[in-house]
């Protein structure tokens, strides 16, 4: 009864578009929003860092194959987003599909995750906007105010008083309600997608071509190592989801803006990555500033300012968006009982959970103020590729689970908003009694080509390879032999008439490709996670 309790699973109405929020978000409104939670200060640094150390001119590759990645990723959220219209994106998909308990985790680590990232944000803005009036206000405040030579780690030896004020300014954002706030997010974001289509234009004007030679310097390996770096980059998309209880017509235009804002984002990276190494040899490109410097050697250095503006916008955009995701969050997991039921108050003349948003800020504040967070910044990145993997595995839930009573999202007609409910039970097949294990001893071929495939292969690949070389060739048939043996079982299973696949032909989006594309993301998250520590460079171009 206990195990019971914690894997049980929210059946959400999916007819039912009531809620205490305003839904006021179009297409448009939800594309910019998930823009902004993808596009950070550290792109402008990270692609440096990748361009300089691993790929060269070859960073467009590097960006396409990450873009491609995160888009298998999305194509989940857009399915759970078709059937689900509820606030709180993974935690809410995870709910719905594989139980409370490995929700909560999720739901929990990313608050936690999304904070400490939200103050660490705070502080990078900080940095970016002191470091046009070169830094006068942090040495003001150090001789002038107060100063701590002698804090240690986590805590700062200043507080950060201008990233207290950017904190204040979101609360008020925040709390003016999202019909008003929007125009502020579109704004900066408008400024941002500019900026980088401005330097992937500009770049191709002033550079020189002989730069792309060699086009792969560090060879192909390379260009997949910067892939999992960049792909760091693309950490937000899911956010259209999460604002789902705002958006109007959700189970239709939230997957189109997931898929369409990626789209939009992997052309700017892969353009503004392409033209920094056109613009300037790779061997030269300054590691923490790079397009700045890049644009202060070339014909035109007053566009070395525009790009420090650029930041700022841009540092000023994720925190506004980060924080209203961490909001909606809080928000679900408390209308759920997860969380203290206060949280879920929302003010009904703004819409706007006002409690969980002065939680949230506060924390943000605090955090900002006083803490020199950048050790931890590894954790929300962690706490998103842990969402990551459970959405994928829910979806596979979700079409494969047969015993679970299900509720999807249909519209009568392609523009008509009104959405109905239809909820389809399958019947108990007669086989069901049948025994996984009988399954797979009548089955010799899954039964061989599991004890057999890598047992031969090791002594024959160290022969030939060296150790780092046999480390990732293994790695490769880690990831091919759990998708083939995944894909096989679920062949079986269907075959026996265990498994039945269901009738998904109304909803308004699907995932294609089940079950490649969920297990490809699970294989792909996984191993991020597993070699986080890894990524130093990210977490010093996040934080810096």
């Amino acid at each position: 009864m206990l195990f019971q309790n914690l894997f049980r699973k929210k059946n959400a109405f999916a007819n039912d578009l009531k809620t205490p929020l305003l839904r006021c978000l179009n297409l448009f409104d939800l594309i910019l929003l998930s823009v902004s939670g993808m596009i950070g200060s550290g792109i402008y640094v990270l692609t440096g860092v990748v361009a300089k150390d691993l790929t060269g001119p070859a960073i467009i590759i590097s960006n396409l194959l990450a873009g491609c990645a995160c888009l298998l990723g999305a194509l989940c959220y857009a399915e759970f987003a078709a059937r689900i219209p509820r606030a709180g994106s993974s935690y809410i998909f995870i709910y719905e599909s594989i139980g409370e308990i490995v929700a909560f985790l999720v739901g929990f680590t990313s608050i936690v995750g999304g904070l400490t990232s939200l103050g660490v944000s705070a502080r990078v803005w900080s940095a970016y906007f002191d470091a046009l009036f070169n830094n006068t206000i942090h040495s003001f405040i150090t001789e002038h105010i107060i100063h701590w030579p002698d804090a240690q780690a986590p805590f700062s030896k200043y507080p950060d008083l201008l990233a207290f004020g950017i904190t204040m300014i979101v609360i008020f954002a925040m709390l003016a309600g999202l019909k008003n706030s929007k125009y502020l997010t579109n704004s900066l974001t408008v400024v941002n997608m500019s900026a980088l289509f401005f330097i992937g234009v500009t770049g191709f004007v002033l550079g020189n071509a002989h730069n792309y030679q060699p086009f792969i310097p560090y060879g192909v390996s390379s260009i997949f190592r910067g892939s999992s770096l960049l792909l760091y980059s693309y950490i937000g998309f899911e956010m259209a989801t999460i604002a789902i209880e705002e958006a109007k017509n959700p189970s239709k235009i939230v997957p189109q803006a997931t898929v369409i804002s990626l789209l939009i984002v992997t052309s700017l990276y892969s353009l503004a990555g392409a033209s920094l190494t056109y613009l300037i040899p790779y061997k030269d490109i300054n590691s923490e500033s790079s397009f700045a410097h890049a644009y202060s050697l070339s014909k035109w250095p007053w566009a070395s300012y525009i790009i420090s503006i650029a930041i700022v916008f841009s540092a000023g955009g994720n925190l506004l968006s980060g924080t209203y995701g961490c909001i909606r969050i809080i928000y679900a997991m408390s209308t759920d009982g997860l969380l203290p039921s206060k949280l879920s108050y929302v003010n009904e003349g703004r819409h706007v959970p006002v409690i969980a948003t002065c939680s949230a800020c506060f924390i943000i504040a605090l955090l900002a103020t006083f803490f020199d967070i950048k050790d931890l910044i590894g954790f929300a990145d962690i706490s998103a590729l842990l969402s990551y993997t459970g959405v994928s595995m829910g979806l596979l839930i979700e079409r494969y689970d047969h015993h679970m009573p299900y509720r999807i999202l249909l519209t009568q007609e392609e523009n008509v908003e009104e959405e109905q409910m239809h909820e389809l039970n399958n019947d108990k097949d007669d086989n069901e009694d049948i025994e996984l294990n009988d399954i797979v001893e009548q089955d010799p071929f899954l039964t061989r080509v599991t004890r057999s495939l890598c047992g031969p292969c090791i002594p024959l690949i160290d022969s030939y390879l060296s150790p780092k070389r046999t480390a990732i060739v293994l790695l490769l048939i880690f990831i091919l032999s759990t998708s083939v043996l995944s894909i096989m079982t679920i062949h079986i299973l269907n075959r026996n008439r265990l498994l039945h696949i269901k009738q998904i032909g109304k909803l308004l989006f699907t995932c294609p490709g089940i079950p490649i594309v969920p297990l490809i993301n699970i294989n792909i998250f996984i191993v991020l996670m597993v070699f986080q520590d890894a990524h130093d460079c990210y977490r010093h171009s996040k934080a810096s």
